[in-house]
Formats: C-alpha cells, structure tokens, sequence
C-alpha cells in the first residue's frame, strides 16, 4: 500500500482560519458559472449559496459578490490563493529532495590515518573517516570534532578544511555532501562507539577496504599536509 502527502493552504486572519479550499472551490465556481449553475452543481440553493458568499465575505472583511458577478476583490483573493498552492505544493515536492550534510575528519598519527569499523549499513564492516550528520544549529567544526569523539573516544580541533565533496553517488542512500576536515588530536582514549565498532590508525600503504570514497578523501587530506596554508 502506497501513501503520499498532500497538504492545502488556508488563509488566516488575526489567528484565525479565513478563507479554505472549500472555500476556494466555491469561488471558482461563482466565477465561471454564476450563483445558479454554482447551486446546481453543488446540490444546494441559491440561498445557501449566498449565504455561504456572505459567512466568507464576514471572516475576510472582504465583499467577493455584487449582483450575482465575482468582484475584482474576489478574482484577487482568487489569484492569491491559487499561488499559494502552486507554492506549497512545490515545497512538498522537493521536501524530501535535498542533500543530507555530513563531515568526516581526518586524524594523522606518526603517519598513519585514524579509521573505524562501521557497525552499520551501508558498507556495515568496511572503515571509514570518523563522521556523521550535521545537527540542526550546529556548526560543521563542532560537528566534525563531535562525531570524531563520540566514534573513536578522541579529542580534536580543526586545523582545516580539506574539500567538499557532493557528486551524487557517493552513497547509496542519497545525494550526501561531505565537508572533510584536518583534525589535530588532544587528548582523550581510543576506543570505537556510536556507529562504530572499534578504531584505530592504520598506515597508508596498508589501508583496509574503505566505504564510500573514503580513500580519494584520505588522499586529497595528505596532498594538503603537504602543501599547509
């Protein structure tokens, strides 16, 4: 069973709910067909009819209906409410079409290039530059050093940005942009955690199979220890 979201606009006025798209649909019909033909196709009389135009014309304060003809008022509040759905349904349609934004650090010890273990798909098993998820309010540099902390119970500071990487097909869930970061360690003990089942340094000839594109990151990373700001 397939479900989708459909979402609809209403106007307010002072808090409180003005104009709907029943509402609408009612105007529409006054518009291009009259009080009589808009009663017929609504099963109801002229007098209902009227006296719903009047309930809306009293939550608006607007008059959408003289002598029976659909005011230059009512064709506004028409064409408004019209665009206000044309906009929410483009937001509902890319709501969930937009790249996820992750960092990965990269931690350089003697030599050798901090990984973990991934404990979970996609690459469950594979290593990995120590990252995660930007939480909402938090700064892509406060992000690195956390998941860096909560994956491999180190502590670090950003020393700088490596690259940013956002082709598509970096990985499998989705469209990812990635901001790597060169990390300086501080303090604390190695040790895997989170989404990691352990963690440790690994030299650079010997590195083990990578997820993602971890080991053009882990290139570009060295290519800029080399050639420091």
């Amino acid at each position: 069973m397939s479900f989708s979201l459909r979402a609809e606009p209403v106007l307010t006025k002072d808090g409180q709910d003005v104009l709907g798209s029943e509402d609408l649909h009612l105007m529409l019909m006054l518009r291009d067909s009259g009080v009589e033909r808009a009663a017929a196709s609504l099963g109801t009389s002229q007098r209902t009819v009227l006296r719903r135009v009047r309930h809306l014309e009293s939550r608006t304060g607007i008059e959408v209906l003289v002598k029976g003809k659909l005011t230059q008022q009512g064709m506004d509040l028409i064409e408004r409410m019209q665009l206000y759905q044309r906009l929410l349904e483009a937001q509902l349609q890319h709501l969930w079409k937009k790249p996820s934004l992750t960092c990965d650090g990269l931690v350089l010890r003697d030599g050798k290039v901090l990984l973990v273990r991934r404990a979970k798909e996609p690459f469950q098993g594979c290593h990995a530059l120590p990252g995660g998820f930007v939480e909402y309010g938090e700064s892509t540099e406060a992000c690195v050093v956390r998941e860096v902390r909560e994956e491999t119970g180190l502590e670090t500071e950003v020393l700088r940005l490596v690259g940013v990487y956002s082709e598509m097909g970096r990985d499998p869930r989705g469209h990812f942009v990635t901001l790597l970061y060169l990390l300086r360690e501080k303090g604390g003990s190695l040790l895997g955690g989170d989404d990691a089942e352990s963690a440790g340094f690994f030299e650079v000839s010997a590195l083990p199979v990578l997820a993602f594109d971890h080991r053009k990151m882990i290139m570009d990373g060295l290519r800029a220890t080399e050639h420091p700001l």
